[in-house]
């Protein structure tokens, strides 16, 4: 049986994937338009083929209760907030004010700002108190898209929170190439490492590190045996 390795000029791939491979709503257009103003920092924006991805498996799990860890803009949290049920509640976790205003204003654009409630607050911190506060098995899903260097952090306080079920969806898990670099031992590129090792022999979760744009981590929640 042949290898499906794909033999494929990269650039020309990515070129007929965003051509065909996804439908963006005009204000997500007018969203990433207005970030790329903010030059070499628009690339934390997550591309178009993500967000399609992030509305469909908020729909189809019809899931109401929901945190986004890093918001930047907000394009991403538009995207979940669409995918919800009508009465599903959004957690924007960020530490900044100047672009989650941005956020806000496509918040409200997209007639979503009533799903997503903002949280200027160290991510951790916040995960901490949504754990004191008794919310452990109640979240439906969790979108990681923020400093990498508590990516496992991230992970294991929003594997506590989730149901059984429930989604986690960690972005930049391929980290343009560089996790399969061995001369490379940036912190980042360490800490992205690290968790993806670690994921790949958690026995609380199935699975599956999906090779779109910088890589997604998709994770679901055994149930406990």
């Amino acid at each position: 049986m042949k290898n499906k390795y794909l033999q494929v000029d990269p650039i020309k791939l990515r070129t007929y994937i965003d051509d065909i491979g996804y439908k963006e709503s005009l204000i997500l257009k007018e969203l990433r338009e207005e970030t790329s103003n903010l030059g070499d920092l628009a690339i934390m924006q997550i591309g178009a083929a993500q967000g399609v991805l992030i509305e469909m498996l908020c729909s189809v799990g019809n899931f109401k209760n929901c945190i986004e860890i890093g918001v930047f803009t907000g394009y991403s949290s538009i995207c979940i907030a669409e995918g919800m049920s009508n009465d599903g509640k959004l957690y924007a976790l960020d530490t900044s004010i100047e672009y989650t205003e941005i956020a806000k204003k496509y918040w409200k654009k997209a007639n979503l700002d009533k799903k997503i409630e903002l949280i200027i607050n160290d991510a951790n911190s916040t995960l901490d108190k949504f754990l004191d506060d008794g919310l452990t098995d109640t979240f439906d899903f969790v979108f990681i898209d923020a400093d990498k260097k508590n990516y496992l952090d991230y992970y294991e306080k929003s594997l506590k929170l989730l149901r059984t079920g429930g989604l986690i969806l960690i972005d930049n898990t391929i980290w343009k190439g560089k996790v399969i670099d061995k001369d490379d031992n940036t912190s980042s590129t360490k800490s992205i490492r690290s968790l993806n090792e670690f994921v790949a022999s958690d026995d609380r979760v199935k699975h599956s590190l999906i090779a779109i744009y910088d890589g997604m981590t998709l994770c679901m929640k055994k149930s406990k045996k």
